[in-house]
């Protein structure tokens, strides 16, 4: 039998919340609509509320050299949360510039995020994943 000493309990025990609290965001699915940018989790096991029952939507463009700065961001309080397509969180199009990258970030209880560029193809609209490390799409 293994005995360890209340100091070795504690290391291992904060280790193991430390490893557990520093997985990275969660992907967010978004869809585009005529008039809005729809964001959704499409993750029911990992979507909870926070004890405030409140989500917070962030908007920044790519930006490397100049750092993240929100471009667009909304509080949302005790609404169904954004797990489904038909609960997203609406981002109106004007929040987009054509083909520029944006970071989208969903902070509930966990952090979903994504990277997207609003694009226009044969006079049509459509969203785009840009390359990593670019601040644009072509």
């Amino acid at each position: 039998m293994i005995r360890l000493s209340s100091k070795s309990i504690l290391i291992l025990t904060t280790g193991c919340l430390l490893n557990g609290c520093s997985q990275g965001p969660l992907p967010l699915e978004v869809t585009l609509h005529q008039d809005y940018v729809c964001a959704f989790t499409n993750n029911p096991k990992k979507t909870h509320y926070s004890f405030d029952n409140k989500f917070l939507i962030f908007v920044a463009k790519a930006d490397y050299t100049n750092g993240y700065k929100s471009t667009y961001e909304k509080e949302y309080s005790n609404v169904p949360l954004p797990i489904e397509e038909k609960d997203c969180v609406k981002i109106p199009l004007k929040e987009f510039e054509k083909n520029v990258a944006y970071d989208i970030t969903l902070d509930i209880y966990k952090t979903f995020d994504t990277r997207i560029c609003v694009v226009e193809q044969n006079n049509k609209l459509e969203i785009r994943e840009p390359e990593p490390g670019e601040t644009s799409c072509k």
